[in-house]
């Protein structure tokens, strides 16, 4: 009877663990759903996007300098007391009104260049802006998986801990039975007390982790903490992962395409093609500037107190005029602005192309290193399934033998241990390889999310 409900009660700790993590009530979250949802609720990804919009006006205004701009202006004037007679030049004491019109338009024709290369400046600030967008939510969904495949790991050792002290208090019971019965001594049965505290322990251990990992995804997401957040724990028992699943491609393919579609190096090349267009344009601060302009004027004047005058129609008539014309500036001496902020302009884009090549061969170490690590985990985590599998073996074939007398406790307790650092690095190896392999696929030009599993997820 004991026996059985020693048994029932290893079950319902299993059944426990199982709905506390897939409850039917709650929603699961895939690691895709809950990239999707960080990106969408992340403020730097936002405020991104706001410097994007930005660059667009900043292009939209450049594209504006290359059009006519035109003015219009009015003026009301009142004198009262000695004023200037306009039709006799003489001086009057009377009071008069005096109106004016006039309109406007003028357009730079040349300025040094400056009008082109603020254009190209600006598109290649949007282009900045994109790229920056890109890298933000690319680097949100990574950091995201990250804090997945953490949880994930800490709930995998937190269940591993569970069968462990499971298979204690199950060896427990049976060790005092034994015992009961003349079979194994007080010492047996104080070292599986003593091993059973130590799995409870761990057990303590490996849900305060998982706790503390789930805390730290909802924060990447920007998840409420309060909310509960179900995670999709089929990863952790997927099949054996197969030679078969290795890319052929090799180091240098992925490395060459990383450096056409990554973000990061986009930004890169962008600042330092924006860097050069400045450096262009800075040559406006020493060549003259020539602009155009045209526009229409009128008047009307009235002297208070006196009639006589036309009406405002007839004046506004006759006093109507166009002119045009072109303007030449020309800079003789700025006080050495002008050279300082070309050659400042020549050492920013100068910075800039170093800043570039930096950029590159920090990528192209990144994409190697990756490249290597997912073959390498690979690697691991197919010795470490053969491991698990010879481990577990042995494992039962020593607790059969210490049940028969045949074996220590400690030896039961070196092999459990054994057991389970061994699956412990298993799932340690075959969590990471997933993400190397999401991290190689990025480097490839995939995106970090995949749009179709999260479709059909939901």
């Amino acid at each position: 009877m004991m026996n059985a409900t020693n048994h029932m009660k290893v079950f319902c700790m299993a059944i426990a663990g199982c709905i506390a993590l897939h409850a039917p009530a709650q929603e699961v979250w895939g690691i895709d759903r809950c990239m999707a949802y960080a990106v969408d609720h992340n403020h730097t990804v936002r405020q991104r996007q706001l410097e994007k919009k930005n660059y667009e006006l900043d292009r939209l205004q450049a594209i504006g300098n290359f059009l006519p701009g035109i003015n219009g202006s009015t003026g009301l004037q009142y004198n009262y007391g000695r004023s200037v007679d306009p039709e006799t030049n003489t001086y009057n004491n009377v009071s008069t009104f005096n109106n004016s019109y006039a309109l406007e338009a003028s357009v730079t024709l040349f300025r040094g260049g400056s009008l082109v290369n603020e254009l190209r400046r600006a598109k290649a600030a949007v282009l900045l802006g994109k790229a920056a967008l890109q890298e933000a939510r690319d680097n949100t969904a990574l950091e995201t998986f990250q804090a997945y495949i953490d949880a994930l790991y800490y709930y995998g050792t937190e269940r591993l801990a569970r069968k462990k002290l499971a298979e204690s208090d199950s060896l427990l019971y049976k060790t005092r039975r034994q015992e009961e019965l003349g079979l194994k001594g007080m010492a047996d049965v104080a070292q599986m007390e003593a091993q059973q505290a130590t799995d409870a322990y761990n057990l303590t251990h490996q849900r305060n982790l998982f706790t503390t990992a789930m805390l730290v995804l909802k924060q990447k997401m920007n998840f409420p903490a309060a909310d509960s957040l179900t995670l999709d724990t089929c990863l952790l028992d997927a099949e054996a992962i197969s030679l078969a699943e290795l890319s052929a491609e090799r180091p240098e393919e992925v490395v060459s395409i990383a450096l056409s579609v990554n973000p990061t190096l986009r930004q890169a090349e962008m600042n330092k093609r924006i860097a050069l267009m400045q450096r262009k344009g800075s040559w406006a601060n020493i060549l003259p500037q020539i602009s155009f302009f045209a526009g229409v004027s009128s008047s009307y004047y009235k002297e208070l107190h006196k009639s006589g005058y036309d009406r405002f129609g007839r004046q506004f008539d006759n006093n109507l005029g166009q002119y045009f014309g072109l303007s030449l500036s020309i800079p003789l001496f700025n006080r050495f602005s002008g050279v300082v902020s070309m050659r400042q302009a020549r050492n920013n884009y100068r910075i800039a192309g170093e800043q570039y090549e930096e950029q590159k061969t920090e990528l192209q170490k990144l994409v190697l290193q990756a490249v290597h690590d997912r073959e390498g985990y690979l690697k691991e985590t197919l010795q470490m399934e053969k491991k698990v599998a010879s481990d577990s073996v042995a494992y039962r074939v020593t607790r059969r033998k210490f049940e028969e007398g045949l074996m220590s406790s400690l030896d039961v307790q070196h092999n459990a241990s054994t057991l389970l650092e061994s699956e412990t690095l298993l799932l340690q190896s075959k969590l990471t390889y997933l993400l190397k392999c999401r991290l190689v696929d990025y480097y490839k030009g995939k995106p970090v999310i995949n749009n179709e599993q999260l479709i059909v997820n939901n």
